[in-house]
């Protein structure tokens, strides 16, 4: 996330006063796992969130995991606690996905972002897991995962779950029954999503600048054969 300004107005709109603990947001371009994720929990607060989801009872961080599937979130112990009780909204200006080339075998990545130009939000999950390095309760969030629309095939076989506005109250609402939570988990139009290809700097997770988003359009030329 490095604009969330859109997201905050939106959110005030349809919420009404939350409490916000980040403030002026932390421009960054290349989010990994591990990292600071902005979240607005289903508590009304907008805050950083370590970004892969750690039980509350697990002993280590290895227990770390960045997505969720929706069609079994409801069962697996890892998760199953935080969607029933602490659903989140992940805003995000964007996000990549990586293809390796059949031939190179190199993986070229790709920047996929609304076609509105507007932010995503994806369905997230979040767990308090108290960190015995820092001494503290940290949150700890995870995205959860559908089948891809027919754009998002191109590149992989999963994307996150992106809800409108309009569903945003009831992922949030614990009075949301199960049989209307399923109702979210289908992908996005595919008219309302694009991507580009960017440049190697975003394979590094050192690199955090703009230049990871910055597209790519020169094709690099592949050795040819004889025959």
């Amino acid at each position: 996330m490095f604009e969330d300004s859109s997201f905050k107005e939106d959110v005030f709109k349809k919420f009404g006063s939350f409490r916000d603990t980040i403030g002026v947001l932390e421009k960054q371009y290349n989010i990994a796992p591990t990292l600071n994720i902005a979240i607005y929990t289903n508590t009304k607060v907008y805050t950083y969130s370590h970004f892969g989801l750690i039980p509350s009872w697990a002993s280590a961080g290895s227990s770390m995991q960045i997505n969720a599937r929706s069609e079994s979130v409801y069962e697996k112990s890892s998760f199953k606690e935080a969607y029933r009780q602490r659903r989140c909204l992940v805003p995000l200006n964007g996000y990549f996905e990586w293809v390796k080339d059949p031939v190179s075998k190199k993986s070229q990545a790709h920047f996929i972002v609304s076609t509105s130009g507007d932010y995503f939000v994806f369905a997230g999950i979040y767990e308090s897991w108290y960190d015995n390095k820092l001494k503290k309760t940290i949150l700890t969030c995870a995205v959860l995962t559908t089948e891809p629309n027919n754009t998002i095939a191109e590149l992989h076989n999963r994307m996150p779950v992106i809800l409108e506005s309009d569903k945003w109250d009831l992922w949030l609402n614990n009075r949301s029954d199960f049989r209307e939570l399923n109702t979210l988990f289908i992908p996005i139009n595919s008219d309302k999503i694009r991507y580009f290809r960017v440049g190697e700097a975003v394979n590094s997770v050192k690199n955090r600048g703009e230049e990871c988003i910055k597209e790519v359009t020169e094709t690099v030329p592949r050795q040819g054969t004889l025959f």
